[in-house]
């Protein structure tokens, strides 16, 4: 009976620790096509405490921003390449309440669909944080230049040929 209750216990603590851990889950669905994207958001609160702010920091454009009843957007870029979507609600009422969801968050871009990050800020002043799919700014590809010794090479190629034709036709 005690190796029983010793063999229940680790399990016990673990699930607690589960429970413990509950956050915010930011549900992304996309539609569109190639230069057409919507995304439309739907918070998960898995907490105890209602929550009032909402934000995704995307490296893709921005078109038009809505809202869901209650809540106010504001758009700006905290450093070059990157921009921040903000939501913030206007009174209690409208709040995501404790343990239940919220839709109504849009963002339609021309951006294809990537990782962007996601934060959230509860009547408590607590930060969660996550990842979800917003517009991500389509990847550079570069050229890579050449090596130096080649560019080198070509230069005196380039120089000396002419002086050797110009020296072989005098004689």
């Amino acid at each position: 009976m005690r190796a029983r209750n010793t063999f229940l216990l680790p399990i016990a603590i673990l699930l607690l620790a589960l429970v413990a851990q509950a956050g915010v889950i930011v549900d992304a669905s996309v539609s569109g096509t190639t230069g057409a994207y919507t995304y439309g958001y739907q918070i998960e609160n898995q907490t105890a405490v209602g929550i009032f702010g909402f934000s995704l920091l995307v490296t893709g454009d921005i078109g038009t921003v809505q809202s869901p009843t209650g809540w106010v957007f504001g758009v700006g870029v905290p450093v070059p390449g990157e921009t921040l979507v903000q939501w913030v609600d206007l009174d209690v009422p409208y709040d995501v309440p404790t343990f239940g969801t919220l839709s109504g968050f849009v963002i339609i871009s021309d951006s294809g669909p990537g990782t962007a990050a996601f934060s959230t800020l509860d009547e408590n002043f607590n930060e969660l944080d996550g990842q979800t799919t917003g517009p991500v700014a389509p990847a550079i590809t570069t050229t890579p230049e050449p090596a130096g010794w080649v560019l080198v090479g070509t230069a005196l190629i380039a120089i000396c040929t002419p002086r050797a034709v110009c020296h072989w036709v005098r004689r």
